[in-house]
């Protein structure tokens, strides 16, 4: 079984929110959050002449939102954009299919509390951030356990999975890379990824390797970081590549994406030297 939802080589789409993604958008956010394929989805940009030009706004604001409607140098650009079909139409109908039984499987596993496990790929701060016009902070909910594979239930799970762990269980356990574990916990979704949530009853069958995350390591981390405008597959897959959950309160209609920050301070993932270091480290 693999995770359907997170597949991104099915469609591409030229909307510029994408291009962090080369354009190669998820399944999910396509025919589930979007709905847009086939026909596609209508995009309002916001624009305000003097902004634009480099002068102040007149009611002194910093960006175009929803209080600008109604001003003489607000402009409103209709745009639409159709994703763009990867597949022949057989290899389409052929990973509908593939889609269906996914559904089937995580319709069935919904909600219920499995027993799951695998060896852990890496451990990750867990934060969370609001974004609003009174306030705008970061907090660590806790810790991510990520599975390259593993089971669930049954169910052999070819793909990546996460488990949400409270920073109490990460002090007992002290969960690190390559420690292989058995946990019982509540099955989810979140915009695709698999979640599991409440984790108990762990079970440590092998001990991992090196020293597990601290609360103390990962706000001095967090207090350097730097928001990459680019989700590129390296830092995605990288220990220091931490995914926030962000809850963007700023216009009347909250949205939730994910923004990705280098817990190392690296602004140009071209120019990395951590994997270069750690393989080093393991010579």
């Amino acid at each position: 079984m693999i995770n359907q939802y997170k597949r991104r080589h099915i469609f591409r789409c030229s909307q510029k929110a994408h291009k962090r993604f080369e354009g190669n958008v998820s399944v999910y956010h396509v025919l589930k959050e979007k709905e847009c394929y086939p026909q596609g989805c209508l995009y309002f940009l916001w624009h305000c002449v003097l902004l634009e030009k480099g002068n102040r706004c007149i009611h002194r604001y910093q960006y175009v939102g929803k209080n600008c409607k109604g001003c003489t140098y607000f402009v409103e650009e209709k745009v639409h954009f159709q994703p763009e079909l990867l597949l022949t139409e057989n290899e389409y109908k052929d990973f509908l299919e593939e889609l269906e039984d996914f559904e089937s499987w995580l319709d069935s596993v919904r909600f219920k509390r499995q027993t799951f496990g695998g060896q852990i790929s890496c451990v990750k701060p867990w934060f969370e951030q609001t974004l609003h016009y009174k306030a705008n902070h970061i907090k660590l909910r806790g810790y991510l356990l990520v599975f390259k594979k593993g089971f669930i239930g049954v169910e052999s799970f070819d793909d990546t999975f996460y488990v949400r762990v409270s920073e109490k269980m990460m002090q007992v356990f002290q969960f690190v890379s390559k420690m292989k574990v058995e946990i019982e916990g509540e099955i989810g979704e979140d915009r695709g990824r698999i979640i599991i949530h409440k984790p108990r009853n762990v079970e440590v069958l092998v001990k991992g390797s090196g020293k597990s995350l601290s609360r103390e390591q990962v706000l001095v981390a967090l207090k350097t970081s730097t928001h990459l405008k680019e989700q590129p597959e390296q830092c995605l897959a990288c220990l220091w590549g931490g995914l926030v959950d962000v809850i963007d309160r700023n216009n009347s209609k909250e949205r939730r994406y994910r923004n990705l920050y280098c817990l190392k301070g690296i602004t140009d993932p071209d120019g990395c030297f951590i994997q270069v270091s750690e393989l080093l480290e393991m010579k």
